[in-house]
């Protein structure tokens, strides 16, 4: 039942990254941004606790840091567009990030762990 609900909270949030992005497009969303960001990564450590096994870590791990590398570049594809069109990829692709770097720290530190327990 938990890797349903971690499967569920990955999928959640790459939906609500999208939709976070590009009603910041079209909305004066500042003040709310930094809660926004908050719950992303509140959401991202659950899909991290919940999602990944011992098997899958280094997997998941690079593959994090793929997507993590990935969404940064094409979060400053956004200073290039148009305005809006910028503001909702800087944003989209922003807290996309910080929703795949908090997913995978929790695996990354079980991963440390074992290694230095070993």
């Amino acid at each position: 039942m938990s890797g349903k609900v971690g499967v569920w909270a990955f999928i959640l949030g790459v939906i609500l990254s999208l939709v976070i992005g590009v009603v910041t497009g079209f909305a004066n969303t500042e003040s709310s941004l930094g809660a926004i960001v908050a719950i992303m990564a509140i959401l991202g450590l659950l899909a991290g606790i919940l999602n990944i096994t011992q098997k899958e870590t280094t997997n998941f791990i690079i593959a994090a840091i793929g997507l993590t590398a990935g969404s940064i570049a094409l979060a400053s594809l956004g200073l290039i567009l148009p305005e809006t069109i910028g503001k909702i990829v800087t944003t989209t692709f922003s807290i996309f990030g910080v929703f795949v770097a908090a997913a995978v720290f929790i695996p990354a530190l079980k991963a440390i762990y074992k290694i230095s327990k070993d």
